[in-house]
Parts: C-alpha cells; sequence; structure tokens
C-alpha cells in the first residue's frame, strides 16, 4: 500500500504539465538544453520522451549544413504532430536564428526564439500561456550574440542515466572561416564568468557525474574577452578571479579537487600552446584526449577556407601534443569536397593524416551555406566525387582507430564505466584517451562492476574499429 501522502505526490505528478526537449548538432546545444529542463522540473513541469505527448515541446536546432535544416524541419513536424490541442511548440537555436522566416512558415509552430533570448525562454513560454492569440510569435535579435549563459537550476541536477555531462564555458566565434555560418548566428566570442564554471561543476560533481566536457563554440578563445580588470563571481568554495586564458580555467577547475575528470571539447589548431600544454601535464583530472579540427589537409584548399594556418603548422600542433601525451586520443574533423578540391589535394590530405595518425576522424562533406563566401566560389564538387571520396576518407579512419587499438593493446587506462552493455554482454565505457571499450564479462572483477566505476581496465584484444576488448583491473 502506498501512503496519503505519495498519493497526493502521484496525483500532483499526473497533473504536472509535461513538456518534451529535442536538441540537433552540437554540444554546446545539448548543454544548453539540460539547462532550459533544469529551469522547467524546477518550476513544476514533468519532463518526458520527446516521442510522447505533451504540453510543450522544445526543439533546439542546428544550421551547420543543409542536412541539419532538413532534420530540424522533421523534427518540429513530429512535435506539431504529438502536441495536444493547446499544446505549444516552440523552436530555438542556429537555424531559428538565421532563417526564422522558414520556420514560421511551417503549420503548428508556436513561438521562435534566436539564440540570445534562449534564457527567456520559460518567461516567453508563460507568457503564451497566459495569451494564445501570441501563435507564430517571434523573438530573434539581430545581433546574436549570448548576453547571459544559460545556468542549471539550483541544487544538485539530475543525473538520470548519464555519466558524462556537458558545461558550457563560451559562445560565438571570431574566426570568418568562408563556408561556416555560425558566428552569424552565435555572434562574437563570450567568455562565461569563471566563478560560475566553478560553481556548475561542484553542482554536477554533487549529482554523481563522474566527468565533465567542456565545450563551446571556440573553446580555446576562453578568456580573450575579459578586460584585465574583470572580476567575475566566485565559486561556493572559493572567491576566484576570471582565467585569463584556457589554461588558467583548467588549473582553477583542478583546484576545486572534485571527485570527477574532465575533458576538453573541440579546440582550434591555434589554441594548442605551450601554456595549455603544460597546465594540462600539470593537472592530472584532465584527460589526455585532444579533438584538433583540421578541415583539409592541404594548404592552398586551406587558404581558401580562411582558416588560417597551413597544413605544416597543423602538423607541428599535432606533433606537440603526441611529444607531451603519447598514448593521447586525438580526433579530427575532415571536410571533403570543398570548392576547388581536386584529386592533388585530396591526396595530400590523405597522405598528412596516414603520416600524422589520429586516433580518429568526424568526416563530412561540404554542404553550401546561403551568404558565406564559399558560396560564390568557382570549382564546387560534383555531389557524386565527394559521395566517392568521403567513402576513401572513411576507410581512412577505420584504418586509423584500428591502429590506435593496436597501439594500446596490453596497456592499462583508466575507464568510466557506463550503463549499456557491448556486443560480448559486457559493460562498456569510455578510457581517459577516448577508446571505447567493453569489459570481457568472464574475467576476474568484472562481474562486481556497476554504472559509473571508475576502474583501471588493460586493453587485450579489438572487437571493431570503434571498440576494444579490455580486462577489469581494480576498481576506484
Amino acid at each position: 500500500m502506498i501512503s496519503a501522502g505519495e498519493e497526493i505526490e502521484r496525483q500532483e505528478g499526473a497533473r504536472a504539465r509535461r513538456v518534451a526537449f529535442y536538441s540537433l548538432g552540437c554540444r554546446v546545444n545539448y548543454d544548453e538544453l539540460d539547462c532550459l529542463r533544469g529551469r522547467f522540473v524546477q518550476e513544476g513541469w514533468r519532463a518526458v520522451p520527446f516521442e510522447q505527448e505533451a504540453e510543450l515541446f522544445v526543439i533546439n536546432t542546428c544550421t551547420v549544413t543543409q542536412v541539419a535544416d532538413a532534420d530540424s524541419r522533421k523534427i518540429i513536424r513530429r512535435a506539431v504532430r504529438n502536441k495536444p490541442p493547446g499544446g505549444l511548440v516552440v523552436v530555438t537555436g542556429c537555424y531559428a536564428q538565421r532563417d526564422p522566416e522558414a520556420l514560421r512558415r511551417l503549420e503548428g509552430v508556436d513561438l521562435i526564439l534566436g539564440n540570445s533570448e534562449k534564457s527567456r525562454l520559460f518567461d516567453l513560454v508563460q507568457r503564451h500561456l497566459a495569451d494564445r492569440r501570441l501563435a507564430g510569435d517571434l523573438w530573434v535579435a539581430d545581433e546574436p550574440k549570448t548576453r547571459e549563459f544559460l545556468r542549471r537550476a539550483p541544487g544538485a541536477p539530475d543525473r538520470g542515466p548519464r555519466t558524462r555531462a556537458t558545461l558550457k564555458v563560451q559562445d560565438g566565434c571570431d574566426e570568418a572561416c568562408t563556408y561556416c555560418i555560425i558566428p552569424s548566428v552565435r555572434g562574437v566570442s563570450v567568455s562565461r564568468p569563471t566563478g560560475e564554471i566553478l560553481r556548475e561543476a561542484e553542482q554536477l560533481a554533487a549529482s554523481g557525474f563522474r566527468e565533465i566536457a567542456l565545450t563551446g563554440v571556440n573553446t580555446g578563445s576562453y578568456g580573450k574577452d575579459f578586460p584585465d580588470s574583470l572580476e567575475g563571481a566566485s565559486s561556493s568554495s572559493s572567491a576566484s578571479p576570471d582565467a585569463r586564458d584556457l589554461a588558467a580555467l583548467i588549473r582553477a577547475l583542478q583546484a576545486l579537487d572534485l571527485p570527477l575528470r574532465y575533458r576538453l571539447n573541440s579546440l582550434e589548431p591555434p589554441s594548442i600552446t605551450p601554456a595549455l600544454l603544460d597546465a594540462l601535464e600539470d593537472c592530472p583530472s584532465f584527460c589526455p584526449h585532444f579533438h584538433i579540427p583540421l578541415q583539409h589537409g592541404d594548404s592552398r584548399i586551406l587558404r581558401r577556407m580562411g582558416r588560417g594556418y597551413d597544413a605544416e603548422f597543423y602538423a607541428e600542433k599535432i606533433r606537440s601534443v603526441q611529444a607531451r601525451f603519447p598514448e593521447a586520443g586525438i580526433g579530427a574533423d575532415v571536410m571533403i569536397g570543398f570548392p576547388g578540391e581536386e584529386e592533388e589535394h585530396f591526396e595530400n590530405m590523405k597522405a598528412l593524416l596516414l603520416d600524422l595518425a589520429p586516433s580518429y576522424l568526424h568526416v563530412f562533406s561540404y554542404s553550401v551555406r546561403e551568404g558565406t563566401p564559399a558560396e560564390r566560389m568557382p570549382g564546387h564538387v560534383p555531389a557524386e566525387v565527394k559521395k566517392h571520396r568521403a567513402r576513401v576518407m572513411h576507410d581512412i579512419e577505420d584504418q586509423l582507430r584500428a591502429r590506435f587499438i593496436e597501439r594500446m593493446l596490453g596497456k592499462t587506462r583508466p575507464v568510466l564505466v557506463e550503463g549499456k552493455r557491448g556486443p560480448l554482454g559486457g559493460w562498456t565505457g569510455l578510457t581517459d584517451n577516448f577508446l571505447r571499450v567493453e569489459i570481457s564479462p568472464g574475467t576476474e572483477k568484472a562481474g562486481s562492476l556497476r554504472e559509473n566505476d571508475f576502474i583501471l581496465a588493460t586493453i587485450k584484444d579489438s572487437h571493431s574499429p570503434k571498440l576494444a576488448i579490455a580486462t577489469a583491473e581494480t576498481r576506484s
């Protein structure tokens, strides 16, 4: 039998308004949606899976490619089909910022918010609920600069089934890559006050997360917009001025001495400085994992992209990481089919990647973004050529992943166990250097593992290019 108090709580939960969230694109979007979800739950709403009926659907869109636009529209239409009479569909994010009128034409969309208005989302929803005549309301500022970083609700956030969290430390971008729409929809680079970051790290640790990925649109630019005299809010444990750069932020997080590890999100090549590598060497809570976008391995194409470095500069940065962290996981973004890419340029990229041997790649094809300089460039690559080159690059990615696992055979690495089972039936997890592993279920100590455990595991074999087999050694 349930108590009267439990019955009242159950009935109140059943009456609570339901809200469903969906995020597309980058880690920044997912972190923002976590913050929005926490605000609604704090205010008494009940978060439900997106496939269920809800009084409110919130979609955080992406516009980095044409495919992202199409995926966003597909998710919006799904939400419109699932909302009950009187329900609301709210669309925000980069697609909403870039082309709000296109989304306004979609039947059933009630509210469209630009990136700079996300912090007002809950209040604007309340306004809609009070006045149903506001359907189709549009809140998109011409200047998308972040005015206020979204914050997680006070108290420890709900970890749910996850072991790893993201923490947004920066937004916007000051670069001028000729193919990229993101600076126009995210605005200039803005760094989050250090004290806020430290407090949120403490919140996430208190809720049981064991890993935090620091994320941003251009994470490596952290601190560059801070005036020298600016002092940030203090953390709950100690007063702390704003970090001057990412290296200083790393040291400030390490000084908290929290029971978790940190992982850096994507870092542009110029961000890989001796000071940053010094900080990472001095801070054992930070994972030896670097995602450093290449975009292309031919210097002529890099110039056309407006990347501000050449292939030799990129190679020097990768080798400086490998010299300091010989077992580090290193990933790279590579773009196939940029305007003007000929077979010679593609072959140069292949040769560079095989020489540097990063541990994995993110391969994607160039997509025209209206209004970017690349749209007007001559020499657009035919779709069938891009598809062929992408297949070749995916094969190279498999080779690089397999080579990384081979290098790790016999090595013992820290692993964070996740709540998933692998093809052999054992727990899966992620090493500090970003290798996905399955713990052999029949080995000693494997039977006592639990989700969210930190363990030491020895890499024993390869199941596929994306999965290694390991044995558990000890549990922390």
